[in-house]
C-alpha cells in the first residue's frame, strides 16, 4: 500500500510539475519569438524528468523513471480519452479552441492580436470579424489554453488539448491522498475525501469541454491545504514538498482566469498573516526566518506568475491598458457578464438571499440568455430531486443550483456538523483549531457576499471545500464510537458521493449522445467533400470558429464559409 500511494503522489507532482514547466518555459519562448512546436510536449517531459530528479534524489534514479513511466502512461491514456470526446459547448468552440489552434499555428500572443493572426501568418482560415471573441482571446489568462495547443501541436488532434482538467483531477487526488495521510489521518479516509475533493460538481461538468473552472477549483483547493499545512509540517523535507505544490498550484489559479489571481492572492494573504501572527506570539526567532522565506516565496511565485508566465495576459495589459483586468474594467471594458446572466426575480435581492436562492433552487440555467423571461428560480424540499433536474447538469455552466441538486441537504448537514465541530473544539480547547476554521469561514463568507456572482456554483467553487473540511475533521475522529455526529457525518459524505454521482451520470448521456450525434454528422460531411474541389458551409454564429480546427485535424480544407441561409445539412455547429 505504502509503494502505491507513493506512486501515486509523486506521479501526480511529477505531472503538476510538468504542467508549471510548460506554462513557464512555453512563455519565457513566446517573449524570446519562438512560438510552439510539436517538439514542446516531449521536451518539457524531460526537463521535467531532470528537475523532479533533483528536487527528489535521495529516492533514487530508478525511482524517478518509474514516477515518469507511470505519469507518462497516465498521460496518455487520459489524452487518447479526452481525444475522442467532442467539446459541444459554446465558449470552448469560440474563443478556447481558436486560442488553442492560433498558438499551434503559430501564433504569438504577446505580441500579436489574434484577429491579425490570419491565413498569411500561418492560421488555417482567415479570422472572421468577430471582436467579442478577439478580445477574450487576447486579453485573458490562457494558462489551459496555451498548454492545449502544446498537446494539440504534438497530437494533431484539437479535441486532446482539453485535457488538462482531467490531469488536475488526478493530480489534486494523489497530492491531496499524501498530504492527508501525513496528517495522520487513515489511508482509508484520506482516499475518501480526496476522492470527493478531487472529483466535485465543478470538475465533473468541465471534464470533457474547454472551460476552465475545473482547474481553478482544483488549484485553489491544493493552495488552501498547502497554506495550512506550512505551519503544521515540521520536517524540512515535507515543507520543501509543500512549498513546491504550493507554488506552481498558484502559478494555475492565477493563469487559468482573471478571479484566480484574486482568490489565491486573499488565501494565500490570509494564511500567510495567520501563520506569522502565530509564530510571533510563539517564537520570535523562528517568526523572523519564517517571514523573510514567506515573503521572498511569495514575492517570486507572484512575479513569475503574472510578469513571464502572464505575459500575454496581464503584462500586455498593464502595458496597453494600465492594469492588469482588461476588459473587464477600465476604459472599453464589457459589461459585467454575471449581473447580466442573472435570473430578473433576484436581480434587485440582496447577495444573501441570491446566494440562498441558487443554494435551495431546482438545478437549472435559468438566465436572461438562455430561458424564457417568465421562467425564474424554483425552490424545492432539500434531499429531493426529480430525473429532469439531474439531466440538467450536461450544463457545464448552470447557473441554479450548481454544486448539485442533493447540494442544499449537504449545506444544511454541513451548518449542523460544523456547529458541532467548533463547540468540540471550544470544550477540547483546541483553539488553534477553532480560530484557523473561524478565519477561513470568515474569509470565504466575505468573497461570497462582497463579489458579484454568488448564485453561479463555478464562480464561487472555494465553498465547496466547506463540506470536505467538515468531513476531514470529522473523519479525524473516531468512527468506531457511537456518536451521533460521526453518522452524520458518514450520512453526509454518502449523499456529496450520491450528489456527485448524479452529475456523472448526467455527463456520461450527455457525452454519448452528443458525441454520437457529432461522429455521426462528421463522417456525412466528409463523404459529402470528397471529389468536390470546394464545398460552401455557413457557421452557426461567427463566433463558432473552433469547430474549422476539428475540420483541418479531419483534413478537410475545401471549404467556403458563406452566410447562405439556404444551407441545411447540419454538422458540428455548422451547415452545408
Amino acid at each position: 500500500m505504502k509503494k502505491i500511494l507513493y506512486y501515486l503522489s509523486k506521479s501526480s507532482i511529477f505531472l503538476l510539475m510538468m504542467l508549471g514547466l510548460t506554462l513557464i518555459i512555453t512563455n519565457i519562448l513566446f517573449v524570446f519569438n519562438i512560438t510552439i512546436t510539436r517538439f514542446h510536449l516531449p521536451i518539457m517531459f524531460f526537463l521535467t524528468l531532470i528537475i523532479y530528479y533533483l528536487f527528489y534524489k535521495k529516492d533514487g534514479k530508478k525511482k524517478a523513471l518509474n514516477v515518469m513511466v507511470i505519469s507518462i502512461i497516465v498521460f496518455t491514456i487520459f489524452t487518447i480519452f479526452i481525444g475522442n470526446i467532442y467539446d459541444s459547448t459554446s465558449d470552448g468552440n469560440t474563443y478556447h479552441k481558436l486560442a488553442v489552434g492560433c498558438m499551434k499555428n503559430g501564433w504569438n500572443p504577446v505580441y500579436q492580436d489574434s484577429e491579425d493572426f490570419n491565413k498569411k501568418q500561418g492560421n488555417k482560415f482567415d479570422i472572421l470579424d468577430d471582436n467579442v471573441n478577439t478580445k477574450w482571446i487576447d486579453h485573458y489568462a490562457k494558462g489551459t489554453e496555451i498548454f492545449g495547443a502544446v498537446v494539440y501541436s504534438f497530437t494533431n488532434n484539437i479535441e486532446s488539448g482539453k485535457v488538462y482538467t482531467l490531469l488536475w483531477i488526478y493530480i489534486a487526488f494523489g497530492i491531496a491522498l499524501s498530504l492527508f495521510v501525513k496528517m495522520r489521518l487513515s489511508i482509508f479516509k484520506s482516499f475518501l475525501i480526496s476522492l470527493i475533493l478531487s472529483i466535485n460538481p465543478i470538475t465533473i461538468v468541465q471534464v470533457v469541454n474547454y472551460y476552465v473552472d475545473g482547474v481553478l477549483t482544483l488549484s485553489i483547493f491544493l493552495i488552501i491545504i498547502c497554506t495550512i499545512l506550512l505551519s503544521k509540517f515540521k520536517n524540512i523535507e515535507d515543507k520543501k514538498e509543500i512549498y513546491l505544490i504550493l507554488s506552481l498550484s498558484i502559478l494555475w489559479c492565477i493563469n487559468s482566469k482573471f478571479t484566480g489571481l484574486g482568490f489565491a492572492g486573499v488565501f494565500c494573504f490570509v494564511m500567510y498573516l495567520f501563520n506569522l501572527i502565530k509564530l510571533y506570539r510563539k517564537d520570535k526567532i523562528e517568526f523572523k526566518k519564517v517571514f523573510k522565506v514567506q515573503t521572498i516565496f511569495y514575492i517570486i511565485v507572484l512575479f513569475v506568475s503574472v510578469i513571464i508566465v502572464g505575459a500575454s495576459s496581464y503584462t500586455r495589459n498593464i502595458i496597453d491598458h494600465g492594469h492588469p483586468f482588461y476588459p473587464l474594467y477600465g476604459k472599453g471594458h464589457v459589461q459585467n457578464m454575471v449581473m447580466m446572466e442573472i435570473p430578473s426575480s433576484l436581480s434587485d435581492k440582496n447577495r444573501f438571499t441570491i446566494f440562498l436562492t441558487s443554494i435551495f433552487a431546482k438545478g437549472q440555467n435559468v438566465s436572461p440568455t438562455y430561458s424564457d423571461a417568465n421562467i425564474q428560480p424554483e425552490l424545492k424540499i432539500p434531499f429531493t430531486f426529480t430525473k429532469t433536474e439531474i439531466l440538467n447538469y450536461s450544463i457545464p455552466d448552470i447557473r441554479m443550483a450548481g454544486f448539485g441538486p442533493l447540494f442544499s441537504g449537504v449545506f444544511i448537514l454541513s451548518i449542523i456538523l460544523g456547529i458541532y465541530l467548533l463547540t468540540k473544539f471550544i470544550k477540547n480547547k483546541k483553539i488553534e483549531n477553532l480560530i484557523l476554521s473561524f478565519i477561513m469561514l470568515v474569509t470565504i463568507c466575505a468573497l461570497l457576499f462582497l463579489i458579484d456572482g454568488n448564485y453561479w456554483a463555478r464562480y464561487i467553487p472555494y465553498f465547496y471545500i466547506i463540506p470536505i473540511f467538515i468531513l476531514l475533521f470529522i473523519f479525524k475522529e473516531n468512527m468506531r464510537k457511537k456518536n451521533f455526529m460521526n453518522y452524520l457525518g458518514i450520512v453526509m459524505y454518502t449523499i456529496i458521493v450520491i450528489n456527485t454521482s448524479m452529475l456523472i451520470y448526467s455527463q456520461i448521456l450527455s457525452c454519448k449522445s452528443s458525441n454520437e450525434y457529432i461522429n455521426y454528422h462528421l463522417d456525412a460531411f466528409v463523404e459529402y467533400t470528397k471529389n468536390k474541389d470546394e464545398v460552401e458551409i455557413k457557421l452557426s454564429h461567427s463566433g463558432i470558429q473552433g469547430v474549422l480546427y476539428n475540420l483541418d485535424d479531419l483534413g478537410i480544407n475545401n471549404y467556403k464559409l458563406v452566410n447562405d441561409e439556404s444551407l441545411d445539412n447540419d454538422a458540428y455547429m455548422f451547415k452545408y
